[in-house]
């Protein structure tokens, strides 16, 4: 095995209980590969979105649930969870396969569309939505009310707008795993609270669906027992 660079079949012939360990952000998005393959044999071990905040949280958190999921018998562990501040360094198994996608964060995994061919796919000045992100708790409208409930509105929406200053467009990603019109109307109102610009991009969902359903390819990393995470996992490299 080298790294999630082969090509792609169930698992890579690897056997055994399977577990998901997932950011319940992209709860929207996981879901809809469980309702299209079924994935009965996998069990999900949801993990509370706010951990992305603090990688170093975030690492120590994940681990003990890569620990907790071997002792629970997983011989499959599968991480929906990017590269993500550098977070994910340093996450490894002492004898089940890990796999994950190879992308810096679910931004980028969801605004890559087809296979992956750079690393970075955002845009500069852009702050991306979706469903799960526009009901998470420090999501751009309820940061705002908190500004406002503090600060009052004149000095609350100041401070919002320098906070915000290098951003000029609110994107919604279009994954086509939630209902897209609340997360426009929401979109709708932080461009207008915020004078931002507001746009709708297309986005996919192919790497969780290729992660889940053992569809490894180079696009997912792959790790036996005892080789960690690292960071230079995650450089784009134009594989044949």
């Amino acid at each position: 095995m080298k790294d999630g660079r082969t090509k792609s079949n169930k698992y890579r012939g690897y056997s055994g209980k399977k577990m998901l360990i997932a950011c319940s952000m992209i709860e929207d998005e996981i879901n809809d590969v469980f309702s299209r393959f079924g994935c009965e044999d996998i069990e999900i071990r949801w993990q509370d979105r706010g951990y992305h905040n603090d990688p170093d949280d975030l690492r120590r958190v994940i681990q003990r649930e890569i620990d907790r999921a071997e002792a629970d018998g997983a011989e499959i562990v599968m991480l929906a969870y990017g590269l993500c501040g550098k977070g994910a360094a340093g996450w490894q198994t002492g004898r089940a396969v890990l796999a994950m996608p190879r992308f810096d964060d679910c931004v980028n995994m969801m605004l890559c569309t087809g296979k992956r061919s750079r690393r970075n796919y955002l845009k500069a000045g852009h702050m991306y939505l979706t469903g799960g992100w526009s009901r998470d708790e420090g999501a751009l409208l309820t940061m705002l009310d908190s500004y406002l409930a503090k600060y009052g509105e004149r000095k609350g929406k100041k401070l919002m707008k320098l906070m915000l200053d290098s951003y000029t467009d609110v994107s919604v990603i279009d994954t086509g795993c939630y209902e897209l019109k609340p997360v426009l109307d929401y979109a709708d109102e932080c461009a207008k609270q915020l004078g931002l610009a507001k746009s709708l991009v297309p986005g996919g969902n192919e790497m969780l669906e290729k992660l889940i359903t053992g569809e490894w390819d180079e696009d997912i990393l792959v790790k036996l027992p005892g080789e960690k995470v690292l960071d230079e996992d995650f450089e784009f490299e134009p594989f044949n």
